[in-house]
């Protein structure tokens, strides 16, 4: 084989691992988006996708009455998305967030915030409650753990 046909096939090698490199890159920039382009995983996507259930959706009143009771001066009366108060007397429809319980107005883009970010706009905890861990073991003095060797 003469020099250029040599050169030529490690020329064609190195763009069909090139081309190979790209569309691996394309299909994994393509599966890890969802419907608003921020796809992060299946299991991730689950659990928004929960929190965003039906099950979240209720009146302000039932979530106030919920609530745990608000520090003085927090102006629990407010949506922290839109900061329009909300409508006591109206039946007006609110997103709670399982995890720690605040709520915003169902219309105001909270659940957009749900799926970018997976936390509460307000105190930023997760969507839903750590389960419960079992107690550390009591810890042993070094000198127990040396009688032990």
């Amino acid at each position: 084989m003469s020099g250029a046909a040599v050169l030529a096939l490690q020329i064609a090698a190195v763009s069909l691992v090139a081309a190979l490199l790209v569309a691996v890159i394309v299909a994994a920039a393509w599966g890890a988006r969802d419907d608003d382009g921020a796809r992060r995983g299946a299991a991730v996507h689950d659990d928004v996708e929960r929190a965003l259930g039906a099950a979240t959706i209720t009146t302000y009143e039932r979530a106030v009455a919920g609530a745990p009771p608000a520090p003085e001066g927090n102006a629990a009366d407010r949506c922290a998305i839109c900061l329009s108060e909300y409508d006591a007397g109206g039946g007006e429809l609110v997103r709670v967030v399982p995890a720690c319980g605040h709520f915003f107005h169902a219309e105001c883009g909270v659940d957009g915030w749900l799926r970018a970010h997976r936390t509460c706009p307000l105190c930023r905890g997760g969507l839903w409650p750590l389960p419960p861990c079992p107690p550390m073991p009591p810890k042993h003095g070094a000198r127990a753990c040396a009688r032990q060797h």
